[in-house]
Protein backbone atom coordinates (compact mmCIF):
# COMPACT_ATOMS: atom_id res chain seq x y z
CA UNK A 1 0.00 0.00 0.00
CA UNK A 2 1.38 3.28 -0.95
CA UNK A 3 2.35 5.42 2.04
CA UNK A 4 -0.02 8.44 1.34
CA UNK A 5 -2.60 5.80 1.58
CA UNK A 6 -1.62 5.57 5.72
CA UNK A 7 -0.73 9.31 6.23
CA UNK A 8 -3.13 11.20 4.39
CA UNK A 9 -7.26 10.99 4.31
CA UNK A 10 -8.79 10.85 0.65
CA UNK A 11 -9.83 13.86 -0.72
CA UNK A 12 -13.55 13.15 -1.47
CA UNK A 13 -16.09 15.78 -2.31
CA UNK A 14 -19.25 14.61 -3.47
CA UNK A 15 -20.23 18.40 -5.21
CA UNK A 16 -16.89 18.05 -7.13
CA UNK A 17 -16.60 13.97 -7.79
CA UNK A 18 -17.86 14.35 -11.45
CA UNK A 19 -16.40 18.19 -12.16
CA UNK A 20 -12.51 17.83 -10.92
CA UNK A 21 -11.39 18.62 -14.04
CA UNK A 22 -12.59 22.43 -13.13
CA UNK A 23 -9.97 22.29 -10.36
CA UNK A 24 -7.61 21.74 -13.24
CA UNK A 25 -8.75 24.43 -15.54
CA UNK A 26 -8.86 26.98 -12.89
CA UNK A 27 -5.78 26.70 -12.04
CA UNK A 28 -4.45 26.65 -15.53
CA UNK A 29 -6.59 30.22 -16.24
CA UNK A 30 -4.98 31.75 -12.91
CA UNK A 31 -1.13 31.11 -14.18
CA UNK A 32 -2.06 32.84 -17.57
CA UNK A 33 -4.14 35.76 -16.01
CA UNK A 34 -0.73 36.37 -13.38
CA UNK A 35 0.93 37.46 -17.13
CA UNK A 36 0.63 41.13 -18.54
CA UNK A 37 1.14 40.23 -21.95
CA UNK A 38 -1.92 38.19 -21.52
CA UNK A 39 -3.92 40.75 -19.81
CA UNK A 40 -3.05 43.09 -22.30
CA UNK A 41 -4.08 40.87 -25.51
CA UNK A 42 -7.35 40.34 -23.57
CA UNK A 43 -7.94 44.01 -24.13
CA UNK A 44 -6.84 44.13 -27.42
CA UNK A 45 -8.34 40.93 -28.74
CA UNK A 46 -12.06 43.13 -27.68
CA UNK A 47 -10.71 45.68 -30.77
CA UNK A 48 -12.13 43.10 -33.26
CA UNK A 49 -15.82 43.04 -31.41
CA UNK A 50 -15.79 46.89 -30.62
CA UNK A 51 -15.46 47.21 -34.34
CA UNK A 52 -17.79 44.89 -35.60
CA UNK A 53 -20.37 46.35 -32.97
CA UNK A 54 -19.84 49.86 -34.48
CA UNK A 55 -20.69 49.00 -38.02
CA UNK A 56 -23.81 47.01 -36.66
CA UNK A 57 -24.83 49.58 -34.95
CA UNK A 58 -24.45 52.18 -37.55
CA UNK A 59 -26.22 49.96 -40.26
CA UNK A 60 -29.06 48.99 -38.20
CA UNK A 61 -30.05 52.97 -37.34
CA UNK A 62 -29.24 53.64 -40.66
CA UNK A 63 -31.32 51.48 -42.08
CA UNK A 64 -34.00 52.45 -39.49
CA UNK A 65 -34.54 55.68 -41.62
CA UNK A 66 -37.73 55.88 -43.51
CA UNK A 67 -35.85 56.96 -46.63
CA UNK A 68 -35.69 54.02 -48.50
CA UNK A 69 -32.65 55.17 -50.99
CA UNK A 70 -31.21 55.23 -47.56
CA UNK A 71 -31.74 52.25 -46.90
CA UNK A 72 -30.92 50.84 -50.22
CA UNK A 73 -27.59 52.40 -50.34
CA UNK A 74 -26.54 51.40 -47.17
CA UNK A 75 -27.33 47.58 -48.00
CA UNK A 76 -25.56 47.92 -51.21
CA UNK A 77 -22.12 48.39 -49.19
CA UNK A 78 -20.50 44.72 -48.55
CA UNK A 79 -18.48 45.72 -45.74
CA UNK A 80 -22.07 47.38 -43.68
CA UNK A 81 -24.51 44.76 -44.76
CA UNK A 82 -25.24 42.49 -42.24
CA UNK A 83 -25.14 39.10 -43.36
CA UNK A 84 -23.73 35.47 -42.81
CA UNK A 85 -20.23 37.27 -44.82
CA UNK A 86 -20.42 39.92 -41.54
CA UNK A 87 -20.52 37.03 -38.83
CA UNK A 88 -17.71 35.50 -41.07
CA UNK A 89 -15.78 38.19 -41.26
CA UNK A 90 -15.41 38.78 -37.12
CA UNK A 91 -14.54 35.18 -37.03
CA UNK A 92 -11.48 35.43 -39.25
CA UNK A 93 -10.93 39.30 -37.63
CA UNK A 94 -10.82 37.45 -34.12
CA UNK A 95 -8.74 33.69 -34.86
CA UNK A 96 -5.39 35.32 -34.92
CA UNK A 97 -6.57 36.25 -31.20
CA UNK A 98 -7.29 32.77 -30.46
CA UNK A 99 -4.15 30.81 -31.95
CA UNK A 100 -2.25 33.63 -29.96
CA UNK A 101 -4.41 32.96 -26.27
CA UNK A 102 -3.65 29.18 -27.37
CA UNK A 103 0.26 29.65 -27.41
CA UNK A 104 0.24 31.27 -24.09
CA UNK A 105 -1.89 29.41 -22.32
CA UNK A 106 -1.51 26.25 -23.98
CA UNK A 107 2.59 26.24 -24.42
CA UNK A 108 3.32 25.65 -20.81
CA UNK A 109 0.54 23.61 -19.92
CA UNK A 110 2.60 20.27 -19.70
CA UNK A 111 5.76 20.81 -19.77
CA UNK A 112 5.70 23.54 -17.13
CA UNK A 113 3.60 20.56 -14.74
CA UNK A 114 6.58 18.14 -15.76
CA UNK A 115 9.45 20.69 -14.84
CA UNK A 116 8.47 21.69 -11.60
CA UNK A 117 7.43 18.07 -10.92
CA UNK A 118 3.45 19.32 -10.35
CA UNK A 119 1.64 16.05 -11.81
CA UNK A 120 3.10 13.87 -8.54
CA UNK A 121 0.43 16.66 -6.73
CA UNK A 122 -2.24 16.97 -8.84
CA UNK A 123 -2.35 12.76 -9.00
CA UNK A 124 -1.82 12.60 -5.25
CA UNK A 125 -5.82 13.30 -5.72
CA UNK A 126 -7.89 11.21 -6.75
CA UNK A 127 -7.41 12.83 -9.90
CA UNK A 128 -7.50 10.71 -12.90
CA UNK A 129 -5.56 11.08 -16.08
CA UNK A 130 -8.39 11.59 -18.07
CA UNK A 131 -9.89 14.38 -16.23
CA UNK A 132 -6.50 16.14 -15.61
CA UNK A 133 -6.17 16.24 -19.26
CA UNK A 134 -9.67 17.74 -20.24
CA UNK A 135 -9.31 19.75 -17.54
CA UNK A 136 -5.89 20.82 -19.39
CA UNK A 137 -7.62 21.37 -22.26
CA UNK A 138 -10.45 22.95 -21.09
CA UNK A 139 -8.30 25.85 -19.65
CA UNK A 140 -6.31 26.31 -23.02
CA UNK A 141 -9.79 26.25 -25.10
CA UNK A 142 -11.88 28.48 -22.75
CA UNK A 143 -10.45 31.82 -23.70
CA UNK A 144 -9.93 31.46 -27.37
CA UNK A 145 -13.98 30.40 -27.51
CA UNK A 146 -14.61 33.02 -25.36
CA UNK A 147 -13.15 35.35 -28.18
CA UNK A 148 -14.25 34.01 -31.59
CA UNK A 149 -17.88 31.99 -31.26
CA UNK A 150 -19.59 34.10 -27.73
CA UNK A 151 -18.66 37.40 -29.05
CA UNK A 152 -20.15 35.98 -32.45
CA UNK A 153 -23.63 34.66 -30.87
CA UNK A 154 -23.80 38.01 -28.84
CA UNK A 155 -24.03 40.04 -32.54
CA UNK A 156 -25.96 38.09 -34.17
CA UNK A 157 -28.75 38.91 -30.71
CA UNK A 158 -27.69 42.27 -30.44
CA UNK A 159 -28.77 42.77 -34.79
CA UNK A 160 -32.28 41.18 -33.63
CA UNK A 161 -32.58 43.79 -30.88
CA UNK A 162 -31.67 46.89 -32.60
CA UNK A 163 -33.73 45.79 -35.75
CA UNK A 164 -36.76 44.37 -34.75
CA UNK A 165 -38.54 45.30 -37.79
CA UNK A 166 -36.41 43.29 -39.73
CA UNK A 167 -35.83 40.57 -37.04
CA UNK A 168 -38.13 38.05 -38.31
CA UNK A 169 -36.86 38.05 -41.46
CA UNK A 170 -33.20 37.77 -40.95
CA UNK A 171 -33.64 35.02 -38.66
CA UNK A 172 -35.65 33.58 -41.17
CA UNK A 173 -32.59 33.80 -43.70
CA UNK A 174 -30.15 33.31 -41.66
CA UNK A 175 -31.07 30.95 -38.96
CA UNK A 176 -28.11 28.52 -39.41
CA UNK A 177 -25.33 31.46 -38.72
CA UNK A 178 -25.54 30.86 -35.06
CA UNK A 179 -24.69 27.07 -35.29
CA UNK A 180 -21.98 27.89 -37.81
CA UNK A 181 -20.38 30.02 -36.20
CA UNK A 182 -19.96 27.71 -33.08
CA UNK A 183 -18.75 25.34 -35.76
CA UNK A 184 -16.06 27.36 -37.39
CA UNK A 185 -14.74 28.30 -33.70
CA UNK A 186 -14.18 25.05 -32.15
CA UNK A 187 -12.98 23.80 -35.41
CA UNK A 188 -10.65 26.37 -35.25
CA UNK A 189 -9.74 26.53 -31.43
CA UNK A 190 -9.83 22.71 -30.57
CA UNK A 191 -7.00 21.60 -32.82
CA UNK A 192 -5.35 23.90 -32.30
CA UNK A 193 -5.13 23.55 -28.20
CA UNK A 194 -4.68 19.98 -28.59
CA UNK A 195 -1.97 20.73 -30.98
CA UNK A 196 0.13 23.17 -29.12
CA UNK A 197 -0.39 20.89 -25.98
CA UNK A 198 1.36 18.09 -27.51
CA UNK A 199 3.84 20.35 -28.34
CA UNK A 200 3.96 21.45 -24.74
CA UNK A 201 4.71 17.38 -24.06
CA UNK A 202 7.73 17.36 -25.94
CA UNK A 203 9.42 20.27 -25.13
CA UNK A 204 11.22 21.31 -21.98
CA UNK A 205 10.17 24.88 -21.74
CA UNK A 206 7.18 27.07 -22.59
CA UNK A 207 8.95 29.13 -25.47
CA UNK A 208 10.56 26.25 -27.09
CA UNK A 209 6.92 24.66 -27.51
CA UNK A 210 5.77 27.70 -28.96
CA UNK A 211 8.63 27.95 -31.53
CA UNK A 212 7.95 24.10 -32.10
CA UNK A 213 3.99 24.98 -32.97
CA UNK A 214 4.50 27.95 -35.01
CA UNK A 215 7.31 26.19 -36.93
CA UNK A 216 5.45 23.12 -38.24
CA UNK A 217 2.17 25.14 -38.91
CA UNK A 218 4.75 27.55 -40.92
CA UNK A 219 6.33 24.01 -42.90
CA UNK A 220 2.91 22.65 -43.04
CA UNK A 221 1.20 25.59 -44.53
CA UNK A 222 4.09 25.91 -47.53
CA UNK A 223 4.26 22.24 -48.14
CA UNK A 224 0.52 22.56 -48.92
CA UNK A 225 0.81 25.22 -51.25
CA UNK A 226 3.80 24.56 -52.91
CA UNK A 227 2.51 21.11 -53.63
CA UNK A 228 -0.62 22.62 -55.16
CA UNK A 229 1.07 24.98 -57.45
CA UNK A 230 3.56 21.98 -58.28
CA UNK A 231 1.23 19.47 -59.20
CA UNK A 232 -1.94 22.38 -60.16
CA UNK A 233 -4.47 20.72 -58.27
CA UNK A 234 -6.60 23.31 -55.77
CA UNK A 235 -7.63 20.59 -53.42
CA UNK A 236 -3.95 19.64 -52.13
CA UNK A 237 -4.31 23.02 -50.59
CA UNK A 238 -6.20 21.75 -47.85
CA UNK A 239 -3.17 19.64 -46.81
CA UNK A 240 -2.30 22.84 -44.64
CA UNK A 241 -4.07 23.27 -41.59
CA UNK A 242 -5.06 27.20 -42.05
CA UNK A 243 -6.15 26.56 -45.55
CA UNK A 244 -8.66 23.57 -44.76
CA UNK A 245 -9.59 26.03 -41.87
CA UNK A 246 -10.02 28.89 -44.40
CA UNK A 247 -12.15 25.77 -46.67
CA UNK A 248 -13.86 24.63 -43.78
CA UNK A 249 -15.44 28.44 -43.22
CA UNK A 250 -16.30 29.11 -46.89
CA UNK A 251 -18.48 25.56 -46.86
CA UNK A 252 -20.18 26.89 -43.38
CA UNK A 253 -21.24 30.43 -44.30
CA UNK A 254 -21.64 29.76 -47.92
CA UNK A 255 -18.83 31.64 -49.55
CA UNK A 256 -17.30 31.06 -53.15
CA UNK A 257 -14.53 28.61 -53.23
CA UNK A 258 -12.28 26.84 -55.81
CA UNK A 259 -11.33 23.88 -53.32
CA UNK A 260 -14.18 20.94 -54.46
CA UNK A 261 -13.17 18.63 -51.59
CA UNK A 262 -15.81 17.48 -49.89
CA UNK A 263 -15.86 18.39 -46.41
CA UNK A 264 -16.17 15.14 -44.69
CA UNK A 265 -12.55 14.75 -45.59
CA UNK A 266 -11.86 18.15 -43.92
CA UNK A 267 -13.70 16.93 -40.60
CA UNK A 268 -12.04 13.71 -40.70
CA UNK A 269 -8.68 15.37 -40.88
CA UNK A 270 -9.28 17.70 -38.02
CA UNK A 271 -10.46 14.22 -36.12
CA UNK A 272 -7.02 12.42 -37.03
CA UNK A 273 -4.61 15.32 -35.96
CA UNK A 274 -6.59 15.90 -32.68
CA UNK A 275 -6.40 11.84 -31.56
CA UNK A 276 -3.17 12.16 -32.47
CA UNK A 277 -2.09 15.25 -30.52
CA UNK A 278 -4.21 13.60 -27.15
CA UNK A 279 -1.77 10.48 -28.01
CA UNK A 280 1.06 12.49 -27.31
CA UNK A 281 -0.15 13.94 -24.15
CA UNK A 282 -1.90 11.23 -22.79
CA UNK A 283 1.74 9.23 -23.79
CA UNK A 284 3.14 11.97 -21.68
CA UNK A 285 1.83 11.60 -18.67
CA UNK A 286 1.26 7.93 -18.71
CA UNK A 287 4.00 7.02 -16.38
CA UNK A 288 2.98 9.05 -13.91
CA UNK A 289 1.82 6.93 -10.97
CA UNK A 290 -1.88 7.84 -9.59
CA UNK A 291 -2.75 7.00 -6.29
CA UNK A 292 -6.30 4.54 -6.44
Amino acid sequence: MPIYEQTYRRWETPRLRGGRWLAVAAQELRVARTSALYRRLLLLSCVPFLLCLFLLLVTDLMTANPSMLLRSLVRQVQFTNIDARFFRMYISMATPFAFIFCLLVGGGSICNDHRHNLLEVYFAKPLGKGEYFFGKLAGVCYVPLCVTAAPALGLYLLHMIFSPGTALEFVRDSYWVPGACVALSVAVVVPTALFIMACSAVSRSTGFASVIACALLFMNSAFGNVLAEVLRVQNLRCLSYTRSLVYLGDLLFGDRTRITLHWGFIIAGFAVLSLLCAGVVLRRIRNVEIGS
